[in-house]
This record gives structure tokens, C-alpha cells and sequence, in this order.
């Protein structure tokens, strides 16, 4: 008589999880009707399914064994479920029935996307129990801290890492500078040396050209013409040379 208004229970709860919880978690322990026994390691195993968020989003968690509409039956220590894909705990036997409507439900410590990030597993069995839904276990259902060491992890996370390889200059390198005094020095020297050339030009422009810039055949001819100018003037010189020489000699005679 009791079993339809369990399964309606578990039915209306499975629809509103799946309202309520975001992708992220995707359990692969403890598996839809496996089963645990109290006072014995039970294994919980998770992967990131791929939607977001993402487990390294989500971070910190804190863990539960629960049955009903989230009745807490049992407090699980919290993980960081983007760093860590598997956690075992030990059902305490005190803290409820055997029963295959056990679920675990994972609840993030802080806000994911602006909202509380909820993850549960299908449902599962106990065995070897000895307590009851109706009186909870009070040492069992003790809320336990989230380590520190978590939430630093979670914040240098969300930080990220600055890696600097050498120096940045945050300055853009200075513009070449010229140096003007030099550069003027050299316009200096350079119109010297024109005008120098200049000056040199123009006191050799109507200067004739010289006998090197001639060619070979004119050269000799006009040597050749200087040489027969000069011994033929000697020749028509020597007559009047023995003439006025032999004047003296003959007005002695006379």
C-alpha cells in the first residue's frame, strides 16, 4: 500500500531535479540501482559531461547521501569536483534503512552563472542498515566545513596566471635622433669643394687644350713642322754671318 505514494514521491522529485540541477556533473558511480553497503568504502565517480558550466566553473561542492525531497541522511565532505573525479565515503549504518532510494547530491559553495549549481546521481541501494528515515541520525547530518584550501584553489582559479618572460618595455623605443652640426658640416664641405671646382673651371676655360688631349698623328706633324721651321731660318742666317766676318779683312786691303 505504501510502495505507490514512494514511487509517486520519486517521480515528482526526479522531475523537479531535473528542473533544478545544471549539466556540469555527469555520475558514473554510484549507478541507477547499484548497490552499497553500510560500514563499507562506497565510491563516488563523476566526469564533465561538456556543457557548461564546466566542473573547473562549478569548483567547490558540499556532498550529501540523501533520500525523499532532499532529506539529508548523511554529510559527505566537500571536493572540488573540477579537480578531483572520484571521492569514496562510508555509509554509517545508524543512519537509515536498507532502501534503494538513496541518491547522492552535490551543492556548490558558491554561486555558478548567478545561481546555486545542484548535481545529483540516480538512485541507488543500501544494505546492511539499521536506521530509520523517520529519525535521523543528528551525528550523521552534522554540516561539515568547506577546508579552506578549496576556496584559495577556486580563487586563484577564477585569478588566472600571469606569466612574464623578460622584460616588457611599456614604452615605445625612442625615434632616431640626427646630428644637425654634422650634417651641416658636410652641406658646408660639400659647397666648397664645388665652389673649388668651380673656381678651378673658370680659370682654365680658355685655356687651349693640351697637346695629350691631341691625338699621336698631330702631335709629331706639328713637332716635325717646328723643327724644319727652325733649321731652315738657321740656314738663310749663315751667309750674312761670313759676309760681316770678312768686312775687316777688306778694308785692310784697300
Amino acid at each position: 500500500m505504501h510502495f505507490f505514494p514512494a514511487c509517486l514521491v520519486a517521480a515528482l522529485f526526479a522531475a523537479e531535479c531535473a528542473v533544478r540541477v545544471s549539466a556540469g556533473v555527469f555520475f558514473i558511480q554510484p549507478a541507477q540501482g547499484s548497490t552499497c553497503t553500510g560500514g563499507a568504502p562506497c565510491t563516488l565517480q563523476w566526469l564533465d559531461d561538456g556543457t557548461r558550466p564546466l566542473l573547473r566553473a562549478v569548483g567547490p561542492v558540499s556532498a550529501g547521501l540523501y533520500t525523499g525531497h532532499m532529506q539529508l541522511v548523511q554529510s559527505i565532505p566537500p571536493v572540488d569536483v573540477g579537480s578531483v573525479h572520484a571521492v569514496e565515503f562510508t555509509p554509517i549504518k545508524e543512519a537509515g534503512p536498507d532502501s534503494g532510494a538513496y541518491y547522492i547530491a552535490f551543492t556548490s559553495v558558491g554561486k555558478v552563472n548567478g545561481t546555486q549549481y545542484l548535481a545529483f546521481s540516480p538512485f541507488f541501494n543500501l544494505k546492511g542498515m539499521s536506521g530509520s528515515f523517520a529519525s535521523p541520525l543528528a551525528r550523521a547530518t552534522s554540516t561539515i566545513p568547506v577546508p579552506s584550501a578549496l576556496t584559495r584553489s577556486t580563487s586563484t582559479k577564477g585569478a588566472g596566471t600571469t606569466i612574464t618572460i623578460g622584460s616588457v618595455a611599456t614604452s615605445p623605443p625612442p625615434l632616431p635622433t640626427f646630428s644637425t652640426t654634422r650634417k651641416a658640416s658636410s652641406l658646408s664641405a660639400s659647397a666648397s669643394a664645388s665652389a673649388a671646382a668651380s673656381s678651378f673651371s673658370s680659370q682654365f676655360t680658355t685655356a687651349s687644350l693640351p697637346a695629350s688631349s691631341l691625338s699621336p698623328s698631330v702631335t709629331q706633324g706639328a713637332l716635325a713642322t717646328s723643327a724644319v721651321a727652325t733649321s731652315g731660318a738657321a740656314r738663310r742666317s749663315l751667309p750674312a754671318l761670313a759676309v760681316l766676318s770678312l768686312l775687316p779683312v777688306l778694308v785692310s786691303i784697300l
